[in-house]
């Protein structure tokens, strides 16, 4: 199966709405791309390609503090709160920098290998066993516990795919059954859990079907 490719941004890969609960949204998604948010560029090979929503918020943080520092001169005198506005200015554009760049993630279940790039420039290449599916948990002050679905790796930008809910049982079975379409690991939200999914151990252990810690990036 052959699709075309598209970027995944902020309004892609996880979306933020008031009327639909995260987990019907990823369940929309997966129904009009059972893959989501990667295709299948070749058998087997399934690729995403992401524009960090830091990108837009900082390009944001820049407009503001450009604007604030020119409309609060433009009736005051410089003054020593100058120096703070061009260091926020110049800290504002080198996150624009470090963002700036589409990040890829290509998973190739025919050679058991996970790439990352940034632009074109190959970051990270690994055995499949080091990326996974995760179901991320965190307490609020409250004592809730917020949920999502995250795409993680060894020597990657962690993915959310959705936003947080204290709702944890659809996203569970969805993101159970993304990981089973790509054939990589499904991790539960607690570190110790019978409902792991380890399809992919690592090939380096020191004993066949007891992988070692440090095989294990999670």
């Amino acid at each position: 199966m052959t699709t075309t490719k598209k970027h995944v941004g902020i309004f892609g890969t996880w979306d933020v709405s008031f009327w639909a609960k995260p987990g019907d949204i990823l369940q929309a998604k997966l129904e009009k791309n059972p893959l989501h948010p990667f295709t299948e560029t070749e058998l087997h090979r399934y690729e995403v390609t992401i524009r960090s929503p830091w990108l837009w918020i900082n390009i944001l943080l820049t407009v503001i503090v450009l604007l604030g520092c020119i409309i609060y001169y433009s009736i005051n005198e410089p003054d020593q709160m100058l120096a703070f506005g061009i260091i926020a200015l110049v800290v504002t554009l080198y996150s624009v920098y470090v963002y700036y760049d589409i990040r890829k993630i290509v998973i190739d279940m025919s050679k058991h290998e996970y790439s990352f790039y940034k632009a074109d420039h190959l970051v990270y290449r690994g055995h499949v066993h080091n990326v996974y599916i995760r179901l991320v948990g965190q307490k609020s002050g409250t004592g809730e516990v917020y949920y999502k679905v995250v795409l993680n790796g060894y020597h990657l930008e962690e993915q959310a795919l959705t936003s947080s809910t204290v709702r944890k049982d659809k996203l569970e079975k969805l993101a159970r059954k993304l990981a089973t379409r790509l054939n990589i690991n499904y991790f539960d939200w607690m570190d110790k859990s019978t409902k792991h999914v380890i399809r992919h151990r690592c090939p380096y252990a020191s004993k066949p079907g007891s992988p070692s810690s440090s095989c294990y990036d999670v």
